[in-house]
């Protein structure tokens, strides 16, 4: 009972510390001005390019004219800042990212862009839709797959753009309308990306939203699945899908006519069914008909939208001011006590708009005022560009993640005293994690491995020692392998040290926790006790409890999508084939040098694709 009560006590102190609202304040920054009645400058959206200082990035902003025909716009122009104490410069239009005259008068460009820092390959990469407008600027449906997804690619050493590309994707019609368009996309650890993309049969066809996995390679960006399908039978369906990741899961807000909605997922692929936006006392959210997006935190998650309910009834369906929010990421609804303007209203709408991370002190909404009521000048809107600095609290250590890939990299290998490695007949220099760093220089990875098991250590002690030992060395990657210490039965007891519930339920908390610090965890089986260890406490082979636990790392693995080494399969497949896997230990349980060198084979190659470089 008094276990439990400190169980329940220490679960209480977590959650509280959880429910605890992050603070911000902003800055409201203006880039440009401009409203000559001819266009305005529309569809801001920026990116942050790391450099030496990861405290003080270069930026680039995407922005198009508004040609003062609904949905109207010009190629894509490109403004940038080389740091935080430059000016702006531009807006300049790369011819690669210009409109295409064609021969039938048609005109080929592209609209509502996102643009994200690929760092694995250096790059940024601007994802948008592919639009045909007609010569007075209507958009066409005139030809099979005439809206698609499209995406130019930026080398930052030598400034120059690539030109669109169309991201191939299935032949299925349902593809036929398929755009990634005002829509936040991201790059998971080991490089590949999620895509959101609102597909249809049709521009005319109601909208369904799914989410592709795709691989980038420095220059083409290419298919290899998406995920369930999300489909609402009301008015346009679900569309402009917004993408983030935040401990562990992946939340997705979706625009509809009448109302936005919110799912989640797991692993990027497969979402819940969509719910409506509510606040937390159970109101509606009142935001409709237009784009939310997202901005993460390590310590929170929030949206930013438009509302009805803020004295804006003259505004274009309510798009103006910008509301700012965290969510309760396990309720899905928008905590109203943390609610601010990050944007005020001042005439114009601010329907369409960015949000990215800068650095560890700041993230960035970035918006143009839309002067399309006939009164938004007199009400003090000027065509401005804004930059909404959003200066937190706390660092940001989400944003550690976009550090440049040409440092070197850290990989910490946390686990017991297999993991430990050096005691009588092993050597530091003999142990898995100083032969991975070895094996990892030998293909020209220039990573550090730093070693931090601890003997007896089960993985609840694991997860109280994470932030100084682990955290704190910023590490790209960090193996995790318990269950040894975990599952044994002591000489006198009659049960496992932790429960197999404990164990599993600590595992995914160490995955969440590192997850939520920017850092790719990959979960480990411990390798198979040999056929003549001691029995435990109850008389078993050792194997009989730790293979109970086995099933729960792997059960993890597969429900948080880690990569995993299976060490105990290997063994077991070894010791199948006629292998004494007790030769590889030095007491039928702590590896020997032999027994280290093949628990390093087979983490080569899953901690590599876990690193954050190009392949």
């Amino acid at each position: 009972m008094k276990r439990l009560t400190s169980l329940l006590l220490t679960l209480l102190a977590f959650t509280a510390l959880a429910a605890e609202p992050l603070d911000f304040t902003v800055k409201l920054e203006t880039v440009l001005k401009h409203d000559d009645g001819k266009f305005l400058w529309f569809h801001p959206r920026a990116a942050a390019i790391p450099g030496a200082d990861p405290a003080a990035p270069a930026a680039v902003m995407t922005i198009q004219k508004h040609l003062k025909v609904s949905d109207y716009y010009s190629g894509l122009h490109v403004m940038t800042r080389a740091t935080p104490a430059a000016p702006w410069t531009g807006p300049v239009l790369p011819p690669e990212l210009d409109w295409k005259q064609q021969p039938d008068g048609v005109t080929i460009s592209v609209a509502d862009v996102t643009p994200g820092w690929h760092a694995p390959t250096g790059r940024l990469l601007a994802i948008g839709c592919q639009v045909r407008y007609s010569p007075k600027g209507a958009q066409l449906d005139d030809v099979k797959r005439a809206h698609q997804t499209v995406y130019a690619v930026l080398d930052p050493k030598s400034g120059k753009w690539s030109p669109w590309q169309v991201l191939e994707l299935p032949a299925d019609e349902e593809f036929n309308f398929a755009r990634n368009a005002c829509a936040q996309w991201l790059v998971r650890p080991d490089g590949s990306l999620l895509v959101p993309l609102y597909i249809g049969k049709s521009a005319k066809d109601r909208f369904s939203t799914t989410v592709a996995e795709c691989l980038f390679d420095g220059t083409k960006l290419t298919y290899v699945r998406h995920g369930s399908v999300l489909r609402l039978p009301v008015a346009r369906g679900l569309y402009e899908p917004s993408l983030v990741a935040f401990q562990g899961r992946y939340f997705l807000t979706l625009r509809n006519d009448v109302r936005g909605y919110v799912s989640v997922s797991n692993d990027g692929q497969n979402f819940a069914e969509p719910k409506r936006w509510l606040f937390d006392d159970g109101t509606e959210l009142g935001s409709y008909n237009t784009q939310q997006h997202w901005l993460a935190h390590s310590d929170g998650l929030f949206l930013i939208y438009t509302r009805r309910g803020a004295n804006n009834d003259h505004i274009i369906r309510h798009r103006a001011p910008l509301f700012m929010a965290q969510v309760d990421p396990a309720t899905l609804r928008v905590r109203r006590a943390t609610e601010k303007v990050v944007v005020p209203e001042r005439g114009a709408e601010l329907g369409n708009f960015g949000c990215n991370a800068f650095n560890e002190s700041e993230s960035w909404v970035t918006v143009s005022e839309g002067m399309f009521m006939k009164d938004s000048k007199q009400r003090g809107a000027e065509g401005a560009t804004f930059v909404a600095r959003i200066l937190w609290s706390k660092p940001n250590r989400l944003a550690r993640a976009t550090a440049p890939a040409a440092n070197k990299l850290r990989i910490v290998t946390l686990g017991d005293s297999i993991t430990k490695g050096v005691r009588s007949g092993v050597k530091a220099e003999e142990t898995f994690a100083a032969r991975l760093e070895a094996a990892l220089r030998t293909e020209g990875v220039e990573a550090s491995v730093t070693n931090v098991g601890i003997g007896g250590e089960r993985t609840d002690q694991a997860l109280r020692r994470l932030t100084k030992d682990v955290l704190a060395q910023k590490p790209s990657v960090v193996t995790i392998m318990y269950g040894t210490n975990d599952s044994y039965v002591d000489q006198g007891k009659n049960a496992s040290r932790i429960t197999g519930e404990e164990y599993r339920a600590n595992l995914a908390r160490l995955v969440d926790e590192l997850r939520a610090a920017g850092i790719t965890p990959v979960l480990m089986t411990e390798p198979r006790w040999g056929r003549n260890a001691k029995p435990n406490g109850v008389g078993e082979h050792p194997n009989v409890r730790l293979e109970q636990y086995v099933a729960a790392c792997r059960a993890v693995a597969a429900e948080k999508r880690t990569p995993l080494v299976d060490h105990y399969q290997h063994w077991t497949n070894a010791e199948a084939k006629g292998t004494d896997i007790g030769s590889w230990t030095t007491d039928q349980c702590h590896p020997n040098p032999e027994g280290h060198r093949v628990l390093a084979e087979l983490m080569l190659p899953v901690v590599r694709r876990a690193l954050p470089i190009a392949r």
